[in-house]
């Protein structure tokens, strides 16, 4: 819906920046409504009603009015406790607000691409080995943007993939037999594919060609730029060591 004024609805900050002398310029991820970029008026002034609330992984209640691709913000309520990310897991999380900047269109509403991001950053914050956390919202965000994966059959002729298997992953077609392949595409394991495809990754030496394969089904959608957030993971990996 696009122009027309909204209840108050779930939604995340992916991304904010400075806008005249005390405002913002915010992108929300909502529930219902996708992605929005709005005005939030006075959000930098020091008695701001919004102080805090504009955060990055901090669910919020939004509301807003207007016409066009900008909307302005005019109510705002927490929804729970910011999520705390400690070291690269930020980096990380900041990584998946970032491929859904990439992935989405304003006003386009899909609620998976806002419930996947809602949960890998919970997982982000507990125990749960971040590969397989990251990985997974990687899977499901292709999904829900509604590019076609192929992970439980191969592309030629319809057969299961067999686990003992090694298989091609061609990008717009997906997992060939290697003899069909020809060295095209990426290798990956048929263990990896019935992994991804069942979504239950706790084997971590899968982890390297599962990243191998969902950036390579990645990277046609997500343009020129390099990812800022890649360099930040790398800059605090290197402080961690």
């Amino acid at each position: 819906m696009n122009g027309a004024a909204s209840d108050l609805v779930p939604a995340y900050v992916l991304h904010r920046y400075p806008y005249r002398d005390t405002s913002l310029i915010v992108e929300l991820l909502t529930l219902s409504h996708g992605r929005l970029g709005v005005v939030a008026r006075g959000a930098r002034a020091p008695k701001s009603r919004w102080r805090g609330l504009l955060e990055p992984f901090q669910p919020v209640l939004a509301d807003w009015r207007g016409r066009g691709d900008l909307l302005t913000l005019t109510g705002l309520e927490a929804a729970g406790r910011r999520v705390n990310l400690p070291g690269v897991r930020l980096a990380s999380a900041f990584y998946c607000a970032e491929l859904v900047l990439r992935m989405t269109r304003r006003h386009d509403p899909v609620p998976a691409v806002f419930s996947a991001y809602s949960t890998v950053l919970e997982q982000l914050a507990t125990e749960k080995p971040e590969w397989s956390s990251l990985r997974l919202f990687e899977k499901r965000l292709l999904e829900a943007s509604g590019y076609g994966l192929q992970f439980e059959h191969t592309a030629d002729d319809a057969a299961p993939i067999n686990a003992d298997q090694q298989y091609r992953y061609l990008d717009e077609a997906g997992p060939m037999p290697l003899a069909a392949a020809a060295g095209r595409g990426v290798a990956i394991s048929g263990r990896a594919l019935r992994a991804l495809a069942l979504e239950k990754l706790d084997d971590e030496s899968l982890s390297a060609e599962l990243q191998k394969l969902l950036r390579q089904l990645l990277k046609p959608h997500l343009g020129d730029k390099p990812l800022e957030s890649r360099g930040m993971y790398r800059a605090l990996s290197r402080s961690r060591g």
